[in-house]
C-alpha cells in the first residue's frame, strides 16, 4: 500500500509513516484546536516536499483570510495558487441550499438536500480536476449538516463521503467534537482514520493533546502524545506522553510555542 506522508513533524511516526493513499480521514477538535492548521499544513507540505497539489475546501471562512492566517507559520499560499499547484474554494452549503430551493423545478421530485451536496461535490471535483490534485482538506463537515432531521444529516454525510472516496485523493476532513454523550457522528464510522486534537487545562496550563482513534490497515500508536503550534506550524512530540509517570506536561521543553530547539531535537 501507498504512504501518503503529512510532513508535520512527529505525526507520521505514528502511523507508519503516513496515511494509505486515496482514504478519508476525519480530524476532530474544539475550537482553537488547530484543525485548520494542521489541514493546511498537510497541503503544504505535501505541495513543497512531495510535489503533490491540493484543494482546500473551506465551508466558513474566506480563502483571503486563510491565506492571511496561515501567513504567521511562513506558508506562502498565494503563491501556490499562481503556481497551480493549490487551490482554495469556499463552498457554502447554505447558500447553494437557499438558491436551489427558490429556483428548484416545482415538477422536480429531487430533494434540496441532495442537490445542494451534488453541487457541492461537483465544485469539489472540478478543482481536483484543474490542477491534479492528490490532496484534498475539506474544513468542515459540520457545515454540511443543514438539515433539521438527524436521519437526513446522516443521509447526506453517508453520500458526502462516499463520494469524496472516489477522487482519488487522499483526504482530511475536519469536524467539531460533540460533547453530548448520545449524539452519534456517522462520519466517525465511515472514515478510514479518526485523529482528535484535543485542549485542556491541568493547574492553570493549557495542554494540547493529539490522540489517533483509529487508522485502518495502519499499526498506529494510542496513547496521547502532547503537541504545539509553534512558528513552523503544528509539531507533534511522538516520543513524549500526555498521561504516564514518565510524562512532565507542564514543561517547557517539551510544549514550545516559540519553535525553538527542544530535547527531542526538532526544529
Amino acid at each position: 500500500m501507498t504512504r501518503v506522508p503529512t510532513g508535520i513533524p512527529g505525526f507520521d511516526d505514528l502511523i507508519e509513516g503516513g496515511f494509505i493513499e486515496n482514504d478519508v480521514i476525519l480530524l476532530r477538535g474544539g475550537p482553537g484546536a488547530g484543525k485548520s492548521t494542521f489541514g493546511a499544513q498537510y497541503l503544504h507540505e505535501g505541495i513543497e516536499k512531495y510535489n503533490e497539489p491540493g484543494v482546500y475546501i473551506t465551508f466558513e471562512e474566506t480563502p483571503a483570510r486563510i491565506m492571511r492566517n496561515m501567513w504567521r507559520h511562513g506558508w506562502d499560499l498565494e503563491r501556490l495558487i499562481k503556481e497551480d499547484k493549490l487551490r482554495i474554494i469556499r463552498a457554502d452549503p447554505i447558500a447553494y441550499g437557499r438558491y436551489i430551493e427558490k429556483n428548484k423545478d416545482p415538477n422536480s421530485n429531487k430533494e434540496t438536500d441532495d442537490t445542494t451536496i451534488e453541487t457541492v461535490l461537483k465544485q469539489i471535483f472540478a478543482s481536483i480536476q484543474e490542477i491534479g490534485a492528490k490532496r484534498l482538506f475539506i474544513d468542515s463537515i459540520t457545515s454540511l449538516k443543514i438539515s433539521p432531521d438527524p436521519v437526513d444529516v446522516r443521509y447526506i454525510i453517508l453520500e458526502f463521503i462516499k463520494n469524496i472516496e472516489n477522487f482519488d485523493c487522499t483526504t482530511l476532513i475536519t469536524s467539531e467534537i460533540n460533547k453530548d454523550s448520545d449524539h452519534f457522528s456517522v462520519e466517525e464510522y465511515l472514515a478510514e482514520g479518526v485523529i482528535c486534537l484535543q485542549v485542556f487545562r491541568i493547574a492553570g496550563e493549557r495542554i494540547r493533546s493529539i490522540e489517533i482513534l483509529k487508522m485502518r490497515g495502519v499499526k498506529h500508536d494510542e496513547a496521547l502524545r502532547p503537541y504545539a503550534i509553534a512558528d513552523q506550524g503544528i509539531v507533534v512530540y511522538s516520543s513524549q506522553s500526555v498521561i504516564g509517570r514518565e510524562a512532565d506536561v507542564f514543561s517547557e521543553d517539551i510544549f514550545n510555542p516559540r519553535g525553538k530547539a527542544d530535547d527531542t531535537g526538532i526544529q
